[in-house]
């Protein structure tokens, strides 16, 4: 299989996921925005604009949408490396390191990093060679970031969300 072609079609796989990833981080922070203003600002009508609300509420409502700033920041310096991603992926491809399987299954020369479980090796590899493949280590960087920082964002807005729900219950009730 040429290895031009295998790095192509890696690297429109991996790019599509950085695409689908910075939407989802893109939407999370938006909703994160939403409802954390929401929440501190019952807080502040609820306890009558107090110094106390202003942080501890201001640090518990920003917790979410910095949570999403970052995945959108990662994304956003993943997304100025991508068009050298093919380049990359066909050099890492061609150095013949046992962890490319992840990118590709030599039997069949199809990719196979879209259901791969782990990419622990594959990071392991490029952190070492991270100069030499900054797109393709920047790209997997934030396939394995991201997730986790939307899913410690959806946390995050479900728990303040709770919260502006007890306080604008309780401020209705008082």
């Amino acid at each position: 299989m040429d290895s031009e072609l295998v790095a192509r079609d890696a690297g429109q796989r991996l790019q599509q996921t950085l695409v689908r990833l910075s939407s989802l981080a893109t939407g999370l922070g938006v909703v994160a925005l939403l409802v954390g203003a929401a929440t501190f600002a019952t807080g502040w009508w609820v306890f009558d604009a107090s110094t106390a609300w202003l942080i501890i509420g201001g640090v518990l409502c920003t917790l979410p949408v910095l949570a999403a700033a970052m995945a959108w920041l990662l994304m956003r310096s993943t997304a100025r490396q991508a068009p050298a991603l093919v380049a990359d992926i066909r050099e890492f491809v061609d150095s013949g390191v046992t962890t490319a399987k992840v990118l590709l299954d030599h039997d069949s020369g199809q990719p196979i990093g879209g259901y791969v479980k782990s990419f622990g090796a594959l990071r392991s590899e490029l952190t070492e060679r991270r100069k030499d493949l900054p797109a393709l280590f920047a790209g997997v960087q934030a396939i394995t970031r991201v997730p986790g920082l939307a899913a410690l964002t959806v946390l995050g807005i479900v728990g303040v969300g709770l919260l502006g729900t007890v306080l604008l219950i309780g401020g209705i009730i008082d």
